[in-house]
């Protein structure tokens, strides 16, 4: 796994650790801006849009936040997974993200969660359930 970039090695970690979900990555040079992992489970169908770097914000593009806001416009769910690198493994975070408007600059996005490492997949992989439940409340989280 070393050879792979920070976004790969996340998806690895994403893909063994949000295990209750069915998760497909999605690498597309025809969509501008599709987000990298569509995720469906009972409670709900979802994107991710990874990102690993060491900035405290996820960097998104143009494209990224165009079909963003037009994915939650019309009603859809997507989230933002952050892995902010750090200087050292007591720095490193995990942010979690949902986009709920319309936004234009990435930097005004606030979120709703933050791990510290080593993550706690489980405890992440809840939060996006409830999340997901938010949406329709007479659902419930198993």
């Amino acid at each position: 796994m070393s050879g792979k970039n920070p976004e790969s090695r996340l998806w690895q970690k994403v893909k063994e650790g949000l295990n209750q979900m069915f998760l497909t990555r999605i690498e597309s040079s025809s969509i501008n801006g599709i987000p990298d992992v569509h995720g469906v489970h009972k409670q709900g169908v979802f994107w991710i849009e990874l990102k690993s770097d060491k900035s405290n914000y996820p960097k998104l593009n143009r494209w990224q936040i165009v079909w963003i806001n037009r994915y939650v416009k019309a009603g859809g769910t997507v989230f933002l997974l952050h892995e902010n690198l750090g200087k050292t493994l007591s720095e490193r975070r995990l942010k979690l993200y949902r986009p709920v408007s319309v936004f234009t600059d990435p930097r005004s996005l606030v979120s709703f969660v933050s791990f510290s490492f080593p993550y706690q997949w489980p405890t992440v992989q809840q939060r996006i359930l409830q999340e997901l439940v938010q949406r329709d409340p007479e659902q419930q989280v198993a």
